[in-house]
């Protein structure tokens, strides 16, 4: 099943609803799972965003780690987190839906 997540969060800080609402979507194969993560040295649960399309499994968009669900009705669903980027953590969620 394919996701639309919207992401709420830059580096941290909470986007304006007008800036989460104007930027598209990304779109994909929505992954949770428990996996290992080397940097934190025990295991967390991570969610991913993977291309169906793609032929070979690439990650371009950074991973939710320690991610929770934090609100769910019947259209749309949020998990927070965070996300490494440049080996720095910040914060972030994402507001997911079904496309």
């Amino acid at each position: 099943m394919l996701f639309a997540v919207q992401f709420l969060r830059r580096r941290g800080r909470v986007l304006p609803w007008r800036e989460v609402a104007n930027v598209p979507p990304r779109k994909g194969d929505l992954r949770v799972e428990e996996c290992f993560d080397e940097g934190l040295r025990r295991h967390v649960r991570m969610a991913r965003l993977l291309d169906p399309g793609a032929p070979v499994r690439t990650v371009d968009l950074p991973t939710l780690l320690d991610v929770r669900l934090i609100a769910m009705s019947p259209l749309a669903f949020s998990l927070t987190g965070f996300e490494r980027i440049d080996g720095v953590e910040y914060a972030q969620s994402w507001l997911v839906t079904a496309t």
